[in-house]
C-alpha cells in the first residue's frame, strides 16, 4: 500500500481525511471532540507538534493545515454538529507574494474575507503572536491592518510573553479580555543529545580554554549579524582565541547578509557553517557553546533561545528583548541595546562570566518551560475555552510540576492527532 507521513500530503482530499479518520478515533468516552486546524503548518520546525502533543488527551484534534487559503475549500458544508477552531500562527504568507501596495491590500482583504467566511460557518479564531511585525516586512501598513483585522475577528489571542502588549502598541492594540499567556514550550527530547563538549568542541576545532558563542537559525540581518562580528572582532583583536563565534544556519539572500557571510568566512575567530543544520547536528551546537548570542534587533519570542534553555545554555540577549522574562533567575548575561558598543562589553563580559553558574541557571530556566509542562497545560486551558467560552487565567508554568518524557514522532514532525 503506498501511502504519506500524516500532514505531509498538502491536498484538501487528504486534510479532510486525515483529519476525520483522526475525529473518528476519538474515544466516545470524554468531552465532545473538537477539530482544530492551524495554520500554516511548517514541518521543519518542531513548535506545533510539541504545543499541540497533548491535544489529544483532551479529544482535541489538531489538523495540520499549510495554507489557510485551504480552509475555505476543506470547511464547506462543515457538520454543524462537529465543533471547528481554527488556529492562526505567523501571517507572513498573506502579503508573501505581494509586490505593490495595491497587492499588499487586496492581500489583507482577501485574508479578512476567509476569517469571515470560516466564522460564518460557525467557527471559532484563535492567533498566537510569534513576532511585532514579519522581520523582513515591505509593507508594513498592509501588515499592522492584517494583525488589527485578525485580533478584531479571533476569540481568543495568545501570547508567549507577558511583553507582547507593550511590544506591539505601538503598531496594534490587543484586547485584555481576550489574551492567554502561555508561554513557548522548550524542545526537551526533541533533538538527539549524546554528544559531549569535549567531542563537540573537537568537531568544531574550539580550543579547550576558549569561550564559545553560539549564533544560530537563519542567518538574517534582523539578528544583528553585522554588530556581532564586530563586536568578537574587537574583543579578539585584545584577547586573541578567547572568544570563538559559532555561525550555523542558512543565509537569506539580503545583501548585509552576503557582507556578513563572507567576512565571516575569513575571520579565524569564527566557525562557520552556512548550511540549515541537521537535526542530528544540533548537539553538536549546543553542547559546544558556553552561550548563546541573541543579539537580534526586534524580538518578541525565540525559538532558538527555547532551544537553548533545553540544553542548559545560558544566552546573550539585549535588555528590550521580550524574552528576558523567560531567563529570569540569572539565566542570561543582559546587556543595554545600545549598538555595537553595548554588544562588545557584554561579549567581554562573557570571558569573566561564572559559565556554570549561568549554566546552572539556565538549567532551571529550561525545566519552567518543559514542553511536557506547557503541551499538557495548553491542551487544558484550550479545553476549558472551548467547553466555558472563558479565556484561562492559570498559574505560570514556572508553578506547575515538571515531568520528561519523550513524545513518539515529534522530531520527525509528526502532527498529533494524525496516526
Amino acid at each position: 500500500m503506498l501511502i504519506s507521513m500524516p500532514g505531509r500530503d498538502q491536498s484538501t482530499e487528504a486534510w479532510s481525511a486525515e483529519t476525520f479518520s483522526a475525529l473518528a478515533r476519538m474515544p466516545v468516552e470524554g468531552p465532545e471532540p473538537v477539530v482544530w486546524p492551524f495554520t500554516p503548518y511548517y514541518t521543519g520546525n518542531p513548535f506545533q507538534s510539541v504545543l499541540y502533543s497533548r491535544f489529544a488527551t483532551q479529544n482535541l484534534v489538531a489538523a495540520p493545515t499549510f495554507r489557510a487559503a485551504d480552509l475555505q475549500v476543506s470547511t464547506r458544508n462543515w457538520p454543524g454538529d462537529v465543533p471547528l477552531v481554527v488556529h492562526l500562527h505567523w501571517l507572513n504568507q498573506v502579503l508573501a507574494k505581494a509586490t505593490t501596495d495595491r497587492e499588499a491590500d487586496e492581500a489583507v482583504g482577501r485574508h479578512t474575507d476567509l476569517l469571515d467566511t470560516l466564522r460564518n460557518r460557525g467557527a471559532r479564531l484563535v492567533w498566537t503572536v510569534h513576532n511585532v511585525l514579519p522581520h523582513d516586512a515591505r509593507f508594513e501598513a498592509q501588515e499592522v491592518r492584517l494583525r488589527e483585522q485578525v485580533v478584531q475577528r479571533a476569540d481568543l489571542v495568545h501570547v508567549m510573553s507577558s511583553r507582547t502588549v507593550e511590544a506591539v502598541e505601538d503598531w496594534f492594540r490587543l484586547p485584555p479580555e481576550k489574551i492567554y499567556q502561555c508561554d513557548h514550550p522548550g524542545y526537551q527530547g526533541v533533538y538527539p543529545d549524546w554528544v559531549g563538549r569535549t567531542e563537540a568542541r573537537r568537531r568544531l576545532r574550539i580550543p579547550d580554554g576558549a569561550v564559545a558563542l553560539l549564533l544560530t537559525g537563519a542567518v538574517k540581518p534582523y539578528k544583528g549579524l553585522a554588530d556581532l562580528l564586530e563586536a568578537v572582532d574587537r574583543v579578539s583583536r585584545v584577547r586573541p582565541g578567547e572568544v570563538v563565534l559559532i555561525v550555523a544556519g542558512r543565509p537569506d539572500e539580503a545583501p548585509e547578509t552576503k557582507e556578513f557571510v563572507t567576512a565571516a568566512a575569513a575571520h579565524p575567530a569564527v566557525r562557520l557553517l552556512p548550511v540549515q543544520v541537521p537535526d542530528a547536528d544540533i548537539q553538536v551546537l549546543m553542547r559546544a557553546a558556553d552561550l548563546v548570542a541573541l543579539p537580534y534587533r526586534r524580538s518578541l519570542n525565540s525559538g532558538v533561545l527555547a532551544l537553548a534553555l533545553s540544553f542548559g545554555r545560558p544566552v546573550l540577549l539585549p535588555s528590550n528583548s521580550g524574552s528576558l522574562p523567560v531567563v529570569e533567575g540569572g539565566a542570561a548575561l543582559v546587556y543595554p541595546p545600545d549598538g555595537v558598543e553595548a554588544l562588545t562589553e557584554a561579549v567581554f563580559s562573557c570571558l569573566e562570566a561564572d559559565l556554570g553558574a549561568l549554566g546552572r541557571a539556565a538549567e532551571v530556566a529550561g525545566r519552567r518551560i518543559d514542553r511536557q509542562v506547557i503541551s499538557e497545560r495548553f491542551a487544558t486551558d484550550m479545553r476549558s475555552w472551548v467547553g466555558t467560552g472563558v479565556v484561562p487565567r492559570t498559574a505560570p508554568a514556572a508553578e506547575l510540576a515538571v515531568q520528561s518524557e519523550t513524545i513518539d514522532g515529534v522530531a520527525a514532525g509528526i502532527p498529533p492527532g494524525a496516526s
